[in-house]
């Protein structure tokens, strides 16, 4: 408590820049949390969109870009004659048509990121998207009915039973789902003819899921569909995760490069304050010699003060990145920050925060060690040559 007691009278002794270094620290970790925190989550959907059609091939538009399954652009394809061309093959199961479309918004227009997912597939294979989600209802009995992501529900106020409008037509929504997928719960799942009429694509689709038959290879089946149908690809469990890894190694490649340069900043201001509070103070220091206090001592005052600038920089800087992180998602997805901020510890997961704040502490402490070690070695013999 005593050399507690001391690095707080140092510290507030010279409040302005005591301030200045906290706020320097604070800014550090709140772009940390941001950007490290949108980035994870990022990836996090990714990864979890590889729980899709697990075991299955998918065919989309030759040159689009597939996520785990998922296609983005390229275009559609005709969906008759691509379908009776799977089918027909041998070692194929069966053929699912599907048309996945991101960034449509209920009475709105398309924003930077996606915003709800619409999903149109027959009504009797609607079970092949739901995977572990819950389902608030029940399933779509007709074309006319459809189900919604619980995201969308909260934002628009939907329930079971109620009559929306997308587009000009009136839908029954008969379901809501619940679940951990960020996918899901903002999407907009309806029958493929429904879709395909909301969506401008008729008689067309944008992939298709190929189930093969028990003990055929399925690799022989998408070299036989790309090999068959010139605008299509077809990929496999291991394609599609080998399509993945590169966005996500990119990613995570940039969230620790933001992280080991602020942190690098962080060190290097702190470094430069506790220079400078060591050179005003080498008479305290001098005098703490002369009354028998030990180098290990003064080391432990200037790390201590380190590690309480960085403890509160740190925690100022938690706050305000949770603030800044559900601001950017609500910014690129044009849902209502509310909904971040009611859920902020699914994008900004508490580990997380632990993590940035010892990480912070620590690039703190070490920015401390130089002034801690030029503190130790003052002795009074050495002040009093100076001054006298």
């Amino acid at each position: 408590m005593h050399l507690t007691a001391i690095c707080l009278r140092n510290l507030t002794h010279r409040k302005l820049r005591t301030s200045l270094c906290i706020f320097g620290v604070a800014i550090a970790t709140c772009f940390i949390i941001a950007v490290g925190a949108t980035t994870s989550r990022y990836v996090e959907i990714i990864t979890e969109m590889n729980t899709f059609f697990r075991g299955k091939i998918v065919v989309a538009p030759r040159g689009a870009i597939v996520i785990q399954g998922f296609p983005i652009g390229g275009g559609p394809f005709p969906q008759d004659t691509t379908i009776y061309n799977i089918s027909k093959m041998d070692g194929v199961e069966k053929v699912v048509p599907m048309i996945v479309d991101f960034g449509f918004e209920l009475g709105g227009n398309p924003t930077i990121m996606p915003v709800n997912v619409t999903i149109g597939l027959p009504v009797k294979e609607m079970s092949l998207i739901l995977g572990s989600a819950t389902l608030k209802g029940q399933m779509p009995n007709s074309t006319s009915e459809v189900v919604v992501g619980c995201s969308i529900a909260d934002q628009y106020g939907i329930s079971v039973g109620l009559k929306i409008n997308i587009k000009g037509k009136e839908f029954r929504v008969c379901g809501i789902l619940e679940g951990p997928s960020a996918l899901l719960i903002r999407s907009i799942i309806m029958s493929l003819e429904e879709a395909q009429d909301v969506l401008k694509y008729p008689m067309m689709i944008n992939m298709a899921v190929v189930d093969s038959k028990e003990g055929v290879v399925q690799d022989e089946i998408a070299s036989e569909i790309e090999n068959k149908i010139s605008y299509v690809m077809a990929l496999t469990d291991e394609e599609r995760n080998i399509l993945t890894k590169p966005i996500i190694d990119f990613v995570e490649s940039w969230k620790i490069a933001v992280q080991a340069i602020l942190l690098s900043l962080s060190m290097v201001l702190t470094a430069i304050v506790g220079i400078m509070s060591v050179s005003e103070r080498r008479r305290d220091f001098a005098t703490l010699d002369a009354i028998g206090a030990g180098s290990s001592h003064i080391f432990r005052i200037i790390l201590l003060e380190n590690s309480l600038i960085g403890f509160v920089g740190s925690m100022l800087g938690i706050v305000f990145g949770v603030i800044v992180a559900a601001f950017l998602a609500s910014f690129y997805t044009a849902i209502p920050i509310g909904q971040f901020l009611s859920s902020i510890f699914v994008i900004v997961q508490p580990f997380y925060m632990v993590e940035v704040m010892v990480l912070v502490i620590a690039s703190c402490c070490a920015g401390g060690i130089i002034p801690a070690i030029n503190a130790s070695k003052i002795r009074i013999s050495e002040i009093l040559k100076a001054e006298y």
